[in-house]
């Protein structure tokens, strides 16, 4: 869930209520405690009001899966249960604690409280990622692309690339290229092709078609035939291929010595490869950012469960030998 200006209103609208009943709670838990001399534990007054309190907010943060499956009841906006999840989740950790009486007593509670810390910590770490990676995709990473695309879109790329090369320099003669026979243009300065391009409107950037002329550069036909044979692995699997143009640095200078070994007319086909390079290696950290944005909630969820049967357990065992 995004934390912006425009989600403030329903954020504070959970968060003040959620924050004055936790001060409530831990104000009768500090009292209770100042006139026992130490902090008082789950047997107090205070302290099993804590204990309530923090067990309904985890019952009710399991709610939110059955919710998810349950749409068409409409119980309630998405947005509204959501927020509850955050800052009642957040409030239940310093109820937990004092529940406990800030030490953690036999394996049960302890091992009960660690995975409940632990399910706290994955939920913030699950938020964070929410509201920071797709910001930082959108602004620096223009030529995202939908995640389980990038192997066709990487194949298209590379298609692209020995078109244009068919286009600017023909074909290749050292070996045989999988492409159908084409005559020779001859006579034609430049030709048209379709590459993708970066453009900006605001703040925000994205990769469009754009249609470009790119002419002849039939002298440099080996030497760019050549440098695609070395990069192709890197435009079609990343970073899982040892190539050259890996490395942003490295990729600048060996572009720079191809710039060197071509004539004017190639320095434009030595561009778009440039940039096709880049692309890929954004798709890479895309492939990365996802797997950060989406594997914590695995972890979240499976944590969330243990907590759950742990709680049942406590609840259980506390009531069998009050």
């Amino acid at each position: 869930m995004l934390l912006n200006r425009a989600q403030a209103k329903l954020h504070l609208g959970v968060a003040i209520p959620t924050a004055l009943l936790t001060l409530v709670c831990l104000a009768f838990y500090v009292r209770e405690s100042l006139e026992a001399g130490k902090p008082v534990g789950g047997g107090s007054g205070s302290g099993l009001i804590c204990g309530i309190v923090a067990g309904l907010v985890i019952v009710f943060e399991m709610g939110l899966w059955p919710r998810k499956a349950l749409r068409r009841l409409r119980l309630l906006p998405t947005k509204y249960w959501l927020a509850a999840h955050i800052w009642l989740g957040l409030a239940s950790l310093p109820l937990a604690i004092a529940h406990c009486g800030f030490h953690l007593g036999g394996w049960l509670p302890a091992t009960f409280m660690v995975l409940f810390v632990l399910c706290i910590v994955s939920g913030v770490y699950g938020l964070v990622v929410q509201n920071v990676l797709p910001r930082y995709m959108l602004r620096n990473l223009p030529s995202e692309t939908i995640y389980n695309q990038i192997d066709y879109v990487s194949e298209q790329t590379v298609k692209d690339a020995r078109q244009m090369l068919l286009t600017a320099c023909g074909r290749n003669l050292s070996r045989e290229q999988a492409f159908e026979e084409e005559p020779e243009l001859e006579g034609v300065s430049t030709h048209t092709i379709v590459i993708g391009a970066v453009r900006q409107a605001g703040r925000t950037r994205g990769r469009t078609l754009e249609t470009q002329r790119v002419p002849e550069a039939r002298e440099d036909r080996e030497t760019l035939w050549t440098a695609l044979s070395e990069i192709e692995p890197f435009l079609l699997r990343g970073d899982a291929a040892q190539t050259p143009v890996n490395n942003r640095q490295q990729a600048s200078q060996w572009f720079s010595r191809l710039r060197s070994a071509c004539s004017e007319d190639g320095q434009s086909v030595i561009d778009i490869l440039e940039g096709m390079c880049d692309q890929r290696r954004q798709f890479d950290i895309q492939a990365t950012l996802h797997r950060w944005l989406h594997t914590w909630l695995a972890i979240h969820v499976g944590l969330s469960v243990a907590v759950s049967v742990l709680l049942a357990v406590h609840v259980w065992t506390a009531l069998k030998y009050w």
